[in-house]
């Protein structure tokens, strides 16, 4: 089954209606690479992408969608905060990869963090979704104290797409169709 056809199986709601403000927040960026993995594989070549998608994909169901950064610049965290507060953002989502030591190709898999509560419901959805969408294996739903999930008002979520360092991963994450 081809990722497109699990994708389409996916029913994300029309929000038209409601038009909510989303964060996008494509992790690292600029001198800030974030994690290497097999073959050289940078996170933030695998990330960018993602978020141009998932920015493209909410916008078609009805949702305003507003990327912390829309190139290869070097962000900190706090303006990623900032940004969200000042829009005054109905949910923000930061994107990244996984890494673990090069000595474990064995792990791999996607996994969605929250810090409070008002998360959960949202980090559960985004995880679900993906596991549907692309069959990787499920590192579960969990909190963390991560500065953009502690210091954002609204409900947060920190999704990790898989792991650049990942025997399964790597291959998947570095096939731009993928």
């Amino acid at each position: 089954e081809l990722i497109t056809e699990r994708i389409e199986s996916i029913t994300l709601p029309n929000v038209t209606d409601v038009r909510p403000l989303i964060v996008i927040d494509p992790g690292h960026g600029g001198i800030d690479p974030g994690a290497v993995g097999i073959n050289g594989l940078q996170e933030i070549q695998v990330i960018f992408p993602i978020s141009l998608r998932v920015t493209e994909l909410l916008q078609q169901h009805g949702a305003n969608v507003v990327l912390t950064r829309q190139d290869n610049r070097t962000l900190d965290l706090a303006p990623r905060v900032q940004l969200a507060e000042r829009v005054d953002a109905d949910m923000f989502v930061s994107i990244h990869a996984n890494a673990i030591s090069m000595a474990r190709p064995d792990v791999n898999g996607v996994e969605t963090y929250y810090y409070y509560s008002s998360g959960r419901e949202v980090a559960e959805f985004i995880q679900d979704s993906l596991l549907q969408a692309t069959g990787m294996r499920d590192r579960g739903v969990k909190s963390a104290r991560f500065h953009v999930l502690v210091n954002t008002s609204m409900p947060s979520t920190l999704v990790e797409v898989g792991f650049v360092t990942g025997a399964e991963d790597a291959p998947l994450l570095s096939d731009p169709l993928f």
